[in-house]
């Protein structure tokens, strides 16, 4: 899925018997995607959802790098994760109250991230930053199985 054909608001998500949320706040700086692929490695690495964990790690790193490059570094940035026995749910919130503007087209090269998303997630979309002052919010899901 191309990015500019992604879900623009975040859909429901039906939340089963047994499902789990986990939170992680970081401080938007560099060494926050590494904090976030920590987060997410401990909690899937003994669990059903373990056959999840590279993508999940991965698909987190592009979500908070993202985040990180887009907020001024005084902001928070926000992980859920949200597992059930069939897959997870991972957002990327940041809580900035102003936005880095992004370079002009062109200035830099497409945004691999949000591709590699699109290829790996079975399902993923944003909340564009006109939501504000809610965050603004990349959202993927994973599912066994699939």
């Amino acid at each position: 899925m191309h990015p500019s054909t992604a879900p623009v608001t975040r859909t429901r998500l039906r939340v089963s018997a047994g499902a789990r949320p986990y939170v992680l706040t970081a401080p938007s700086t560099p060494t926050a995607p590494k904090a976030a692929r920590d987060f997410v490695h401990a909690v899937l690495r003994r669990t059903p959802l373990s056959p999840l964990l590279d993508t999940a790690v991965l698909l987190t790193s592009e979500a908070v790098t993202r985040a990180h490059l887009h907020t001024p570094h005084t902001a928070d940035i926000l992980l859920r994760m949200l597992t059930a026995g069939h897959g997870l749910r991972i957002s990327v919130h940041d809580r900035a109250p102003v936005r880095i503007p992004r370079p002009a087209p062109g200035e830099q090269p497409d945004d691999y991230g949000l591709l590699l998303t699109g290829h790996l997630a079975d399902d993923w979309g944003t909340s564009p930053p006109e939501d504000l002052p809610r965050p603004t919010s990349l959202w993927f899901e994973l599912r066994l199985g699939q």
